[in-house]
């Protein structure tokens, strides 16, 4: 996505980006969108300050357009793209359809903010197709998919647009909640002094700058869900629920969108069904509300739009139906196999003997089951004595022992081969002859 660039503008130049953005909006060229809309915000922070009121709808339009493009690479990899097909998307996504904020044209003209619920899937990225389809698309998105295509990580552009997105939207989050509190400020004061006309002047600002501040907290909401943080989700959801349903009636079916959109993110929170499913059951009540406040005209005076609307909500609430009785229904095991029954038995027998060996403290005795290395024999020592008779020289007998100490091997033992035996016995037989030898010398001296 390109940067905004540093160069100052006069107003009007702002304008020009924000309507080329708007119009790359409605046709879902998330790029040139990007490009326009960013020139747009740093004109008119230039131009008016960084927290100036004036710049909230381009931030808006930015952080949709980031958002969009965001979701668009989720479908490269490997998800579905949204609003491709709507009738494979779950309908009760969109259970309370357009939203009915009517903060400014610029935003109806970007199209509805109630994007469906999309997630990423794993499936392996198609780097070299994006690389190949860059050279045949336009300038704007020739070049983002021909940069995704050369880094090869399309996921880690989608990870910075919505890093991006939120910042942007954070801001606006601020400003507008700035405004709202000055607002609300100035009509308390205008309500005690009994300025009327300022009061109703503030009421009607007042409900601009929520339904504003709702869209915002709503879009911050799209951007947790999509990075599939779901409690923050449910935290911007409730906050823009909770702005919006201070100024518009109880039958709006933005509040309806609202409270599906909560119901559905808590759907992947721990222990958030019971909650999922209260938040569905008061979507389905505003629907309900807004079907009898339309049923109220006679069937005679209705027009085209009115009854496309009252059909359009009532396959809604068969739908929402549907999803009350999903989130109802808890998820129950398939039944156990034969297999499956024997290999608990045999783990809670396993389980039953470890426990009653613990209490009673025996041990169970393995040193039987040891093997342990067999020493090497001893060789035991044979004492020969030799007698050698001679004549002293003084005239003596003298008996001259000889001991040779001749090293026998044991029994061998009954793993060895007759090879290893045979190999082992010359050893003491070379020393006997060398004993015999000295002896027969020592003989033959004495003879002498």
């Amino acid at each position: 996505m390109a940067s905004p660039s540093s160069s100052t503008a006069p107003p009007s130049a702002s304008v020009d980006h924000l309507a080329h953005g708007i119009r790359a909006l409605a046709l879902k060229r998330w790029a040139d969108a990007c490009d326009h809309l960013a020139l747009a915000v740093e004109h008119s922070t230039s131009t008016y300050g960084d927290l100036s009121p004036e710049n909230v709808d381009a931030l808006v339009l930015y952080g949709k357009a980031l958002l969009g493009s965001a979701i668009a690479q989720s479908a490269v990899l490997g998800g579905a793209a949204p609003n491709d097909n709507p009738a494979d998307a779950p309908s009760t996504a969109a259970a309370a359809g357009p939203s009915a904020s009517a903060s400014s044209a610029s935003n109806a003209a970007a199209g509805p903010s109630n994007h469906k619920f999309h997630f990423g899937g794993d499936a392996e990225d198609d780097d070299e197709g994006e690389g190949e389809g860059a050279d045949g698309a336009g300038d704007g998105e020739g070049e983002d998919e021909g940069g995704e295509g050369e880094d090869g990580a399309p996921g880690a552009d989608r990870e910075d647009d919505l890093e991006s997105a939120f910042q942007v939207l954070d801001m606006a989050r601020a400003i507008m909640q700035k405004e709202v509190d000055a607002t609300e400020s100035a009509l308390k004061a205008a309500v005690e002094h009994g300025a009327k006309d300022k009061s109703d002047r503030l009421m009607a600002s007042r409900r601009t700058e929520k339904e504003k501040l709702a869209e915002v907290h709503r879009l911050l909401g799209d951007v947790a869900t999509e990075s599939e943080q779901f409690e923050p989700a449910v935290t911007e959801y409730s906050a823009a629920l909770s702005a919006l349903s201070t100024v518009v009636a109880p039958h709006d079916r933005a509040l309806s969108e609202l409270h599906m959109l909560i119901a559905l993110a808590l759907d992947f929170v721990p222990n958030g069904t019971e909650r999922a499913v209260e938040h569905a059951e008061q979507a389905k009540a505003v629907l309900v509300l807004k079907l009898a406040e339309l049923e109220k005209a006679p069937e005679a005076d209705r027009d085209d739009k009115i009854k496309r609307e009252i059909d359009d909500i009532k396959g809604l609430l068969g739908d929402v139906d549907m999803k009350i009785e999903d989130l109802r229904t808890v998820p129950t095991a398939p039944a156990p196999t034969a297999a499956d029954s024997a290999l608990e038995a045999l783990l809670r027998q396993s389980q039953g003997v470890v426990a009653q060996q613990q209490q009673s403290g025996s041990v169970n005795d393995l040193s039987g089951l040891v093997k342990r290395k067999k020493k090497a024999p001893e060789a035991a020592v044979v004492q020969e004595e030799v007698k050698v008779e001679g004549e002293a020289a003084k005239g003596g007998n003298e008996e001259n022992v000889v001991r040779l100490e001749v090293g026998v091997k044991e029994e061998e033992p009954a793993g060895k081969g007759e090879d290893e035996v045979d190999a082992a016995a010359p050893a003491p037989k070379r020393k006997a002859e060398d004993g015999e030898g000295e002896t027969e010398a020592k003989k033959a001296k004495v003879e002498q």
